[in-house]
């Protein structure tokens, strides 16, 4: 396009240089001169184009031929590099290898990352209360702060652990005083979804009722509510034990010793003596999941809630132990969840209250029982959910409330985060039966982030 450009131009100016010239001769010269002299002159244009022309394409072939040569040296010292680096290289790696020492057994590796998961879980909740002698607090709390350890290394046995921080009673005055406990330590031999037969031994919750766990991730998988049910109050049990158990096509079973706080012995040693039995089916599909289970301990009173209610019963000389039985069903389908439960003792304890002079006796056999429906559903990626849980408890002397009514409502944010919101009544035993006769509000306001 330049090329053109040039020769247009100078074109133009020739043609401009004879018209001038002509126009000066004319006054010289004949008409036919003047035709003639300006053939003769625009020849010479033309012969000065074509000859202009000539050399642009003469000097556009040399440029091409420079660049194709700068091609073909940058092509030749790549291939010469790359023939170096291959001449470098090892040039006998099959002899190398056939001199090399003969691999050692292969040894587990101790703790390996991909095998280790780590978890835990914060929770912070502000909350607003009218108790039963009615007097009101409101506050704002971290209620929960734990670390989670689950260890896989070997294929047929995991370890877990859970450490929890512990705050210290209310008032305190020292945060120092907060401290770090052990929650829950299991190791598990065996592999249940390979082989039916297990062995678990160490702390943690047995298999006695419905139970919330001890860590956040089980209660979340538990219950809807922020606070639990009567029934988990009271009797769930964390003990140090060891269980065999067996798991095969939806059903389960399990034996158990544990390290209770009972004992018959008196003034003797303490021993290793109590027990319990579990059995249950379940069954999950995409849209239902189903569970039934009856649980047997040897000790009622060594269920959490029942020993600090009744310390008085820790030490049960020659009256032998109170059994407990617990049942419950659980159901799941559409979204909507719908759980029952009932805890009792097998006999009943003859218990005392006040001092010698003005003691009263009571004949208690405790119990208690849950219902709690719920609904969780998912919209604009968020699932939110409601729930709704009554429980009543029997013959805990004002120990314990009478009954619990509550009402929350929430949502799971993402996988990781719950924010949940809920409203608690509770009646409290008549005054007959050592209790206040009044009854409590509790307003909640939740937040959890667990990983």
């Amino acid at each position: 396009m330049t090329r053109w450009r040039l020769t247009k131009s100078m074109v133009a100016a020739s043609v401009v240089c004879a018209l001038t010239g002509s126009t000066a001769w004319a006054q010289q010269a004949t008409p036919a001169e003047e035709l003639e002299a300006l053939k003769r002159m625009m020849k010479d244009v033309i012969s000065q184009n074509e000859e202009l022309q000539r050399r642009i394409r003469e000097l556009e072939a040399a440029m091409a031929k420079q660049e194709q040569a700068t091609k073909d040296a940058a092509r030749e010292a790549a291939k010469e590099a790359a023939k170096a680096l291959t001449q470098e290289a090892p040039k006998e790696p099959a002899k190398a290898a056939a001199t090399a020492p003969a691999p050692e057994p292969a040894k587990a590796k101790k703790g390996p990352l991909d095998k280790l998961q780590l978890g835990g879980a914060i929770e912070v909740e502000a909350g607003k209360r009218r108790d039963f002698a009615g007097v009101r607090t409101s506050d704002f709390t971290l209620t929960t702060a734990e670390f989670d350890f689950e260890a896989d290394i070997v294929t047929w046995g995991k370890a877990e652990l859970s450490l929890q921080w512990i705050s210290c009673p209310t008032p305190c005055a020292d945060a120092a005083a907060d401290k770090i406990t052990v929650n829950e330590a299991l190791i598990t031999f065996g592999k249940p979804e390979k082989f039916p037969l297990y062995l678990k031994a160490g702390r943690g919750v047995v298999p006695f009722g419905i139970s919330t766990g001890t860590t956040v991730a089980a209660k979340l998988e538990e219950t809807l509510t922020i606070t639990g049910p009567l029934t988990v109050e009271i009797f769930e049990t964390k003990e140090d034990h060891v269980l065999l158990g067996a798991k095969a096509y939806g059903f389960r079973a399990g034996a158990y010793v544990y390290d209770g706080s009972t004992n018959q012995q008196g003034g003797g040693g303490k021993r290793l003596e109590h027990y319990g039995f579990t059995a249950g089916y379940a069954v999950q599909t995409d849209t239902v999941s189903f569970d039934i289970g009856a649980d047997l301990i040897d000790s009622v009173f060594d269920t959490d809630g029942l020993t600090s209610a009744f310390p008085t019963l820790q030490n049960r000389g020659k009256r032998g132990y109170i059994s407990g039985i617990a049942a419950h069903a659980k159901l799941g389908l559409w979204g909507f969840s719908l759980v029952g439960e009932y805890d009792t003792a097998y006999d009943e304890a003859r218990v005392f209250f006040g001092p010698a002079s003005s003691r009263r006796t009571f004949h208690v056999q405790p119990q208690a029982w849950q219902v709690e429906a719920g609904y969780t559903t998912e919209m604009f990626g968020i699932r939110p959910y409601g729930a709704f849980s009554y429980s009543e408890t029997v013959d805990l002397l004002g120990t314990f409330p009478k009954r619990r009514l509550l009402g929350t409502v929430g949502s799971y944010l993402s996988d990781n985060i719950r924010v949940a919101a809920e409203y608690g009544n509770e009646q409290d035993y008549s005054k007959t039966l050592r209790g206040t006769g009044r009854d409590s509000d509790t307003y909640t306001l939740r937040l959890t982030y667990e990983w």
